[in-house]
C-alpha cells in the first residue's frame, strides 16, 4: 500500500490571517483523518513577498493548497500565478457582493480583525477586563453588570467560555463557583446572585468527561476521581433544579459551541 504524502495548506493574507485560517481549518474538518501541514503567512503586503512564498511552495512537497484572503486587488490578481490550486475567498465572492449592493468594494486590508469600529473594540476590551475580574467569583461587588453568569463544576468550561464571549462578542460574562455549602440541604442561591436569575445559566457535564479533564490537571487526586466527579455533578444538577436555573449540557461541546448556545439561550 502506497503511503500518501501529507498535504500542505498555505494560509495567505494581507492581514492577520485569522479569517484564512478559520475558513481553511473549517473546510478541512470535512475530511476525517486528514492531517495537513499548516503554513500561516500573514501580512503579505507586496507582490515580491507573495512571489517569495510561491517559490517556497514550488520547492515544497505536494499535494498543496493555498487558502487566500487578500483584500488588495493586485495580490488577488497575482494568485493566478500560484503553482498549486487556490481558494481565493475574496475574489470568489466580492464580485457577487458588488452586484448585490450596487457599489464597489474598497479593498482595504485588515478590517476584519483590526480596531475598525473603535466603540465596538473598546467594548470588547472592557468586557474582557470584566470577565477576568469576575473569574471564579473573584469579585462580586459589581457582578450585577454581568450579562450572563455561568455556574457549574470546576473544569466544566466556565472560564474559557466567558473569555470567548467577552473577546468575540463584547459580552460582560462572569462565572461563579458552586462550593459545597451551596450544594447541600436546602441552601438557597447565594445572595449576590439572587437579582440575576434571568442571567444565570448552569453548565452540566458528565462525571466521566469531567474526571478525564481533571485527571490531566491533577492526576491521581481525589479532585479528579470519578467518585468525586459523580458526587459534584449530582449535587450541581439538584441545585440547578431546586433553584430553577436553566442548564446547558456541555459534555460533547467545544468552547465555541458552548458560547453560541449560551447566546442563543439568552436571546
Amino acid at each position: 500500500m502506497v503511503e500518501l504524502t501529507r498535504p500542505q495548506v498555505y494560509l495567505l493574507s494581507d492581514g492577520t490571517g485569522i479569517t484564512a485560517e478559520t475558513l481553511g481549518r473549517t473546510l478541512l474538518t470535512q475530511f476525517d483523518g486528514l492531517q495537513p501541514g499548516w503554513h500561516l503567512r500573514p501580512f503579505v503586503r507586496s507582490q515580491e513577498h507573495l512571489e517569495d512564498i510561491f517559490e517556497r511552495i514550488r520547492s515544497g512537497p505536494l499535494p498543496a493548497l493555498v487558502v487566500a484572503t487578500f483584500a488588495d486587488a493586485g495580490l488577488r490578481a497575482q494568485l493566478k500565478e500560484c503553482p498549486v490550486p487556490v481558494l481565493d475567498i475574496f475574489s470568489d465572492h466580492l464580485d457577487q457582493l458588488e452586484q448585490v449592493f450596487g457599489r464597489t468594494a474598497e479593498s482595504v486590508s485588515g478590517r476584519a480583525h483590526g480596531i475598525g469600529d473603535v466603540a465596538r473594540y473598546d467594548r470588547r476590551i472592557e468586557a474582557l477586563n470584566f470577565t477576568l475580574a469576575h473569574d471564579d467569583g473573584l469579585a462580586t461587588g459589581d457582578i450585577g453588570h454581568a450579562e450572563v453568569v455561568l455556574l457549574g463544576a470546576s473544569r466544566s468550561g466556565k472560564t474559557p467560555t466567558c473569555l470567548y464571549l467577552a473577546m468575540n462578542y463584547g459580552m460582560f460574562a462572569a462565572n461563579y463557583p458552586l462550593i459545597p455549602e451551596d450544594l447541600t440541604g436546602e441552601t438557597r442561591l447565594p445572595s449576590v446572585l439572587r437579582g440575576l436569575r434571568g442571567r444565570l445559566l448552569g453548565l452540566v457535564i458528565s462525571p466521566k468527561r469531567l474526571a478525564h479533564i481533571r485527571e490531566a490537571r491533577r492526576p491521581d487526586s481525589r479532585y479528579a476521581s470519578l467518585a468525586q466527579c459523580r458526587e459534584e455533578c449530582l449535587a450541581i444538577d439538584e441545585f440547578l433544579y431546586r433553584e430553577r436555573i436553566p442548564r446547558l449540557e456541555v459534555t460533547h461541546l467545544s468552547v465555541e459551541e458552548i458560547a453560541s448556545r449560551v447566546r442563543a439561550q439568552l436571546a
